[in-house]
């Protein structure tokens, strides 16, 4: 005890109290940031008064592990877990009365579910994986534990339903997890056991904090992947199909779940392709307009002293900053600074002839169409893809965009998930060719 006092002792949360079990010392030994004492002492005399036999006995009968060695009860007590040292040499090792460190289950605060659960997963990985318990009470889901990390040391869990995901996948994942040796801090961490490209804006994760839409995921083959600590459930592999469907749409009737879709569609193409096409349209192919509009497009850009591509530049540079603003301001304030300053900013870019009106109107209508799609993660590479068609367009024009647009597709198609492509819709289960 002296041993482990001695390592801990330069801890302000450690704690060791003495106590007496049927007459007999003993000591409590733990962190009080992460141990509820006085609950787990009443605990411990509430089971000694229960029972008439020796101090050995009852601490192995309340114990999870007996006579372990210093590391292992030095490692327990940082695990937050709650130590007993006996006079007659015993350690053991017991799940204590924990302080509550977690939050209840709240409603989701990044996604807006339309007639469904309100329920959102929290940091409690256990309470996230009984949130798809409850809901797939079967005894073919799967849920494989693993624990990882040096200094920050972390639990993934790993659902799927055994029959619907394909066992290479399974087997796959299962490796990678296996294989992790370093902190997880962070998605990009478990995205790099995947071996994520370094410059690929795709993740091959996509997080959602809804249980309804990762049942979703599981019984359309594929896996779910929990951290603890981490209020979002990993649906592996990510597909393209993620930004453009959600299982909520199909609360509505056929025909407009399907309206919703394709209006994802356009969105994500609009804000692609709109700032391309005006570049193109204004300062390389004008041609293309009738004489009327080619006219009011002219007349629009008066005296404006920026070319079409910069201005557009300048616009669109400026709205992902008050978007990324938004994001980071507190949120009692951000929204009515951002949209205060955004109109102010726009006014008076308009007025002091740097960009022009039908410029505004573009770029707004790209700020709309980039929240169409669904999960802030697919909103931000999707408005990463229109630079390169941008700057395509202000060389070749219409023909600049095309390329893009096709190099885009091209690209997209080549990004793999454990050889399942990004672009692929649906995953075959397991048994089916």
């Amino acid at each position: 005890m002296n041993e482990i006092e001695s390592k801990l002792t330069n801890q302000a949360d450690f704690l060791c109290e003495e106590m007496l079990i049927n007459q007999t010392s003993c000591y409590l030994i733990g962190m009080n940031s992460l141990v509820d004492f006085p609950k787990s002492k009443l605990y411990i005399q509430q089971m000694v008064t229960d029972c008439n036999s020796t101090v050995q006995s009852i601490v192995i009968s309340i114990s999870d592990q007996i006579n372990v060695s210093k590391e292992e009860a030095i490692n327990a007590v940082l695990e937050g877990k709650l130590v007993i040292v006996t006079s007659e040499g015993v350690i053991a090792v017991i799940n204590p009365v924990s302080q509550n460190l977690n939050r209840s289950i709240e409603e989701p605060k990044n996604e807006s579910p339309i007639q469904a659960s309100m329920n959102a997963f929290g940091e409690d990985i256990n309470i996230n994986v009984g949130l798809i318990r409850k809901r797939l009470n079967t005894e073919r889901l799967q849920h494989l534990s693993y624990q990882t990390g040096n200094l920050e040391k972390r639990k993934i869990s790993m659902l799927y339903i055994k029959g619907h995901a394909p066992d290479t996948l399974i087997d796959n994942v299962k490796q990678r997890l296996e294989g992790i040796k370093y902190d997880i801090e962070t998605i990009d961490d478990l995205n790099k056991q995947f071996e994520h490209r370094r410059l690929s804006p795709v993740s091959h994760l996509s997080p959602t904090e809804l249980p309804i839409q990762a049942i979703h995921a599981l019984k359309k083959n594929r896996i779910v992947i929990f951290i603890d600590n981490y209020p979002f459930a990993l649906i592996f592999p990510n597909l393209v199909w993620d930004m453009l469907s959600a299982v909520n749409d199909r609360n509505f009737p056929f025909v407009l779940t399907c309206m919703l879709r394709v209006f994802r569609v356009i969105g994500a193409l609009s804000t692609i392709i709109l700032p391309a096409l005006y570049v193109a349209l204004v300062s390389v192919n004008p041609g293309i307009f009738r004489t009327d509009l080619a006219l009011f497009v002219a007349k629009s850009r008066e005296g404006i002293p920026l070319s079409a591509f910069l201005e557009t530049i300048l616009m669109v540079v400026i709205v992902d900053l008050i978007l990324e603003a938004i994001t980071r301001l507190p949120k009692s304030v951000g929204p009515a600074i951002t949209m205060v300053g955004g109109v102010i900013l726009g006014q008076a870019m308009v007025e002091a002839k740097l960009v022009s009106n039908l410029l505004v109107i573009v770029i707004t209508a790209v700020v709309i169409a980039s929240s169409a799609v669904i999960g802030m993660q697919n909103s931000l590479y999707i408005r990463l893809l229109k630079y390169p068609i941008l700057i395509l367009a202000s060389f070749f024009g219409i023909l600049g965009v095309c390329a893009g647009l096709i190099f885009t597709l091209i690209y997209l198609a080549s990004l793999e998930s454990e050889d399942i492509s990004y672009l692929t819709f649906y995953i075959e289960p397991e048994g089916e060719s």
